[in-house]
Formats: structure tokens, C-alpha cells, sequence
């Protein structure tokens, strides 16, 4: 989502240096210079400089805020950004870095608002692309998909849209549409590796996992510093029952993202297929650590609790602590949560309970996702708990 400040230069057109005295001219030239080589701590100091020379000066605002922008300093390059549109209300490329600073700090809906303000004033393919991609952040998929394809029809050889197109199609699962576009995507640039990325997302929803892991492969062979790309194919190696590499692919993301808790909540579900127990706890509490508000953490330890085959791990308080937590973070309406409440109840010996929270959750499922529901209500309306086969 990040897009990189080097697309400053593609997007300017020509934003001028508003006149003013010569010191202040001559302070924000060295401030230029600067900015052009990068050394954006000296550009920051010599634009500051213009500034207090002449407090009207938007150039050096205006260019000032890309410096922090280049560092990451988005609530300083918003500051100024602020500023840049008191003196020029119809700034369109003001309101687009402004946008750029929000999406970088998740405020997707400021972020779009900016970029509905930049378009009424210009339309290009940078601007259309950041705002889809932010509706994309809020779920807004039809929004999205319409800006993609205005940014195709504005730049037809930009393989932005097709790639940020296909990722909407993939989240609303059409993922032949999804193919099509990655295709097209490398068709304009070959080492593209987000291509890759997203055919082989592509490639997953339809099932065709081995299509899937060797884009996956290229991905990471032409951006190996793109992490993300090693816990998709962690996740097709667990959807062919390959948990021993889905593991080390964690252990690779996790590396590079200590913080993510999904990444521990998966390397604890794929350690549990294999049968290394000890190590689950530790994932899921690590990831309940990170991230309070994720509630498969919650789930996945509670359900490990109550169903896990060796009855040393198993504890039911727990897990009816945990399982309740889970309902609660995911507003009781996640069939899966309310299914790991049941295993909880069941692993207590209240079946009374078991029975009725079991009963819940096959009504939220789907049919293909019912049988080891009905499984487990069967055991409990006989008065036995659920547990898994032994790894």
C-alpha cells in the first residue's frame, strides 16, 4: 500500500517557488539542491530556514512536507501540507501527499477525501490508483475496481491498475477475472514480482496450489524482501497438508515482522498438525500479546485447550476463557468461535451447554463446513467431548 516518495517526481508537474525576498530564494535553492540529493535532514533545515524568512512561502512548505514525507514523518509533512493549502486552496498535489500521509498512517477515509479533492482539480493514474487502493483497505471493493479501471483508461501501460484490480477480484473471490489481470500485468512488466503475488493468490482461490507456489517462488526470487509473500505460501503449503514447510516459511516472515500476531496464529495452527503441542501455547499467547483484539488467537488457544489429543495440554477453564473472549472480540457472530465455545463447555463436562452453543454454529456454517459440527454434536449430545486425531 506504501507508495514510495519516488513517485513525487512522477506526479509533479511544476509547483512553483512563489517569489519572495532573496534570502528567503536563496535559502530554499540550497534546500532544493538538497532535496535532489536525497539529504532530506539539510533540505528540512534550509526550508525551515525559508520559512522563517517568509512565513507565506508555499515552495518551501510545500517541499519541506515531501522531505518528512521521505522519512516517514507523515504528521509533520501533514503540518505543513496544511499549510501549503491555506495559501492555495486548489493545490492538487498538495491534497494528493496529504493523502499519501494518511494512507501511510491507515486513515483510509481522510486519505480518500483528500483524493476526491485532488481530482477535481487533476486526473492521473497516481491518484486514482492510491485512492482505489484505499478503498480496497475499507472493503469497498466496487469503488475500488472502478478506479482501477479509469487508471487503465487514463494509463493503459501502467501495470499498477491491473495488479491492484486483480487484488480486488481476488477479495470478492472472482478470481479467473484476477488471472486476466495479472497476466496483463506481465505482459507490460515480466519482473513485476506483485504480480506474481497476486496470480498466485489467484491461483489459490481456484485451488491450483502448485501454480500457486511456484509464482509464489518467483515472487520472492525477484523481491525476496517482500515478507508478506512468504506467509502466503506458508498458507498453500498447509492447504496440501505440507505443514513442515509452512512452518519454515513462518519462521522467514517472522524474522522480518517479530510484531504480527496472524503470522504467530498460524505458525501455532500448522505446529498443532505436527504435533508439537509444547510450542502452541506459546504461539497463540504471543500473537493474544500482540494484538488483544484479534480474537483467532483467542479462538485457536481455546480450541487447542479443550480438543488437543494428549490430555496434559488440555484445560478446560482456560479454554472456556479463552473461547468466551473470542465470541466477545468477534460480536458472537463467527460460527467458528461459538463451535470452539461448545469443544470448551464439552471439555468441562457441561454438555447441556456444549450441545446448545453447537447447535449456534452449524447454523452459521455453510453445508460443506458442517460435518465436523454435526460430529461434535452428536458426541455431545451423548455426553462425550470432541478431540482431535492424534498427529
Amino acid at each position: 500500500m506504501k507508495r514510495t516518495w519516488l513517485s513525487i517526481f512522477l506526479l509533479l508537474q511544476s509547483v512553483p517557488m512563489i517569489c519572495a525576498a532573496d534570502v528567503s530564494q536563496d535559502l530554499a535553492g540550497k534546500g532544493m539542491a538538497a532535496f535532489g540529493r536525497k539529504n532530506f535532514d539539510l533540505a528540512i533545515g534550509y526550508f525551515g530556514q525559508a520559512i522563517k524568512a517568509n512565513t507565506n512561502y508555499l515552495g518551501a512548505y510545500f517541499y519541506r512536507a515531501l522531505s518528512y514525507l521521505a522519512q516517514t514523518q507523515y504528521d509533520k509533512s501533514i503540518a505543513d501540507l496544511d499549510r501549503v493549502l491555506e495559501l492555495n486552496t486548489n493545490d492538487a498535489d498538495a491534497y494528493y501527499f496529504r493523502g499519501l500521509c494518511y494512507a501511510n498512517e491507515r486513515k483510509y477515509g481522510r486519505c480518500a477525501a483528500d483524493l476526491d479533492r485532488a481530482l477535481m482539480f487533476r486526473t492521473n493514474s497516481a491518484i486514482l490508483l492510491l485512492r482505489a487502493d484505499s478503498y480496497l483497505f475499507m472493503t469497498n471493493c466496487n469503488d475500488a475496481i472502478e478506479d482501477y479501471n479509469k487508471a487503465i483508461q487514463v494509463n493503459p501501460e501502467d501495470a499498477g491498475g491491473y495488479i491492484g484490480r486483480a487484488t480486488a477480484f481476488n477479495l470478492e473471490s472472482s478470481f479467473g477475472l484476477a488471472l486476466q489481470d495479472c497476466n496483463a500485468a506481465l505482459l507490460i512488466n515480466p519482473r513485476s514480482a506483485s504480480a506474481y503475488r497476486k496470480r498466485g493468490d489467484a491461483y489459490r482461490g481456484e485451488g491450483e496450489f502448485d501454480k500457486a507456489l511456484a509464482d509464489y517462488d518467483e515472487a520472492i526470487r525477484l523481491n525476496p524482501l517482500n515478507s508478506s509473500t512468504y506467509l502466503s505460501r506458508a498458507e498453500t503449503h498447509a492447504d496440501q497438508e505440507d505443514y513442515s514447510n509452512a512452518v519454515k516459511d513462518c519462521n522467514l516472515y517472522i524474522s522480518s515482522n517479530p510484531g504480527d500476531a496472524q503470522a504467530y496464529c498460524d505458525r501455532g495452527w500448522y505446529l498443532t498438525e505436527l504435533g508439537d503441542y509444547g510450542a502452541v501455547i506459546d504461539d497463540c499467547k504471543k500473537a493474544i500479546s500482540l494484538d488483544p483484539a484479534f480474537f483467532w488467537a483467542d479462538n485457536n488457544l481455546a480450541w487447542f485447550l479443550a480438543v488437543c489429543p494428549e490430555s496434559k495440554f488440555r484445560n478446560g477453564r482456560d479454554a472456556l476463557k479463552y473461547a468466551l473472549k473470542a465470541c466477545k472480540l468477534s460480536q458472537w457472530k463467527e460460527p467458528d468461535c461459538i463451535d470452539t465455545l461448545a469443544a470448551a463447555y464439552a471439555e468441562q463436562g457441561n454438555f447441556r451447554e456444549a450441545v446448545k452453543w453447537e447447535k449456534k454454529a452449524l447454523k452459521g456454517w455453510s453445508s460443506k463446513n458442517r460435518s465436523e459440527g454435526e460430529k461434535a454434536l452428536r458426541l455431545y449430545e451423548q455426553g462425550k467431548p470432541f478431540r482431535e486425531r492424534p498427529k
